[in-house]
């Protein structure tokens, strides 16, 4: 439950005894509902499977239409990813974190934008972020940080945003529940499929990646 702006800050650990899902119920999504899922599903293939990642951009015009057997496809695939990494650490004390990729500079974003951009187009910027963070570091190549990009390009997410301050987001994600040691526990990506945890980024590096999702802006 989100707890005065904050994400996810009030909630409990209890385990499914089975995931139900219709997916016809997507043929009723507004485009930028779609969208917003669409940001989560990239996600999930960024932090672990990179052929998953690069089929998600083969079949963008077929998931963009909504086929039926495409989407169960990549529902599917998603969700073993999602389960696979839950499974290994249940309660978040190590591995599961990497489920957050985005979700640091994203969840702050969506707190200064007063919930005016929708989770999905936050995480979406999140993910940008951090894989400027990444590429920066060394860790991304140039090519695979142009593919983060072409997947919000293709899925219709954004890649900037408009009206915040560099430093702002950085002071919202240190009061993020995602902070471990008073220090931000980030996300980055070892290559696109290989996530991992870094809690020694300093302040500069950090804004680096902001300042990316903010100069777009100025550029346009």
């Amino acid at each position: 439950v989100d707890f005065k702006q904050y994400k996810n800050m009030v909630g409990a650990f209890h385990q499914p005894r089975m995931v139900y899902m219709n997916l016809k119920t997507l043929d009723t999504l507004p485009p930028v509902e779609f969208a917003c899922g669409m940001g989560e599903v990239l996600k999930s293939a960024l932090i672990r499977d990179k052929s998953y990642y690069q089929w998600l951009l083969a079949q963008a015009a077929r998931i963009e239409a909504r086929e039926f057997p495409i989407l169960t496809e990549m529902i599917v695939r998603c969700c073993k990813i999602k389960r696979q990494v839950v499974e290994e650490d249940p309660k978040e004390q190590g591995v599961r974190a990497i489920l957050n990729f985005g979700h640091t500079i994203g969840h702050a974003v969506e707190k200064l934008k007063d919930f005016q951009l929708l989770h999905g187009q936050c995480v979406a910027v999140g993910t940008i972020a951090a894989g400027k963070i990444s590429l920066d570091r060394g860790l991304l190549s140039p090519e695979e940080f142009s593919l983060i990009e072409r997947g919000n390009d293709l899925f219709h997410l954004p890649k900037s945003i408009q009206g915040l301050k560099a430093e702002d987001i950085l002071a919202a994600t240190k009061k993020d529940k995602k902070m471990a040691g008073g220090k931000i526990r980030f996300i980055l990506l070892h290559g696109i499929g290989n996530a991992c945890i870094d809690t020694s980024l300093a302040k500069e590096e950090i804004l680096a990646g902001i300042a990316y999702i903010l100069e777009k802006d100025a550029e346009k």
